[in-house]
């Protein structure tokens, strides 16, 4: 029946916009689907320009023709936009994981990203993204980075702000093995899964959001 294939999709991404936890994987992207439903839209499409031109005469008379007509003009649209809902939940999962990971887009990207997920078989980002996903958080991510660069030194847009700052220094725990960091007074600081240490909040923000260190 027309409508099945985006009923579909729609619902998968409903089920993936459920809860919003940076733990959630986000869904692989459905490329077969998405090219049945186009090749659906694109049949409708076909045989509507056919009935109407071949019975263009007789179109305002025949009742039964105009509503064929109108069932399947409303069934090619339906598409589009259930297509077009797909790709708009999808593009705010993006989003959504790039501020929840601070804008650190190479460990995004990375398998480390998903370690942390509940489901065993989760893929990594980069997996579940197509070629064009891929390019718009890049191109996303420059465009954040550029415009958060003019007062960079008084305030990082991408921190978290879930609870704000008492104190400029912070203790923290290590979670997990980061290894050698660099921060940006120029210490080099080996982070150890089980460690604490005493920094400046500002130096180890991102590796809180992160995941790497918790305060403690």
């Amino acid at each position: 029946m027309y409508g099945d294939l985006a009923l579909q999709l729609v619902t998968a991404a409903h089920r993936s916009t459920l809860a919003t936890t940076p733990q959630l994987p986000l869904p692989k992207y459905a490329l077969p689907l998405i090219l049945s439903i186009c090749l659906e839209t694109r049949q409708l499409g076909t045989a509507i320009t056919e009935a109407a031109a071949s019975q263009r005469a007789e179109l305002s008379q025949d009742r039964g023709l105009v509503c064929a007509l109108t069932i399947q003009h409303l069934a090619a649209r339906r598409n589009k936009r259930c297509l077009l809902a797909y790709l708009s939940t999808r593009v705010g999962g993006i989003k959504e994981r790039w501020w929840d990971a601070g804008g650190a887009l190479a460990y995004l990207l990375s398998p480390a990203a998903s370690s942390g997920s509940s489901a065993d078989d989760a893929p990594d980002l980069r997996s579940a993204l197509s070629t064009q996903e891929l390019d718009f958080m890049r191109g996303y991510n420059s465009l954040v980075l550029d415009y958060k660069s003019d007062f960079l030194d008084v305030l990082d847009i991408a921190a978290g702000i879930d609870r704000p700052p008492g104190e400029l220094m912070v203790d923290v725990r290590v979670l997990k093995d980061a290894g050698d960091v660099v921060l940006d007074t120029g210490e080099r600081v080996e982070f150890r899964k089980g460690e604490r240490f005493r920094l400046e909040r500002s130096q180890v923000e991102r590796l809180i959001v992160q995941g790497f260190l918790e305060e403690v």
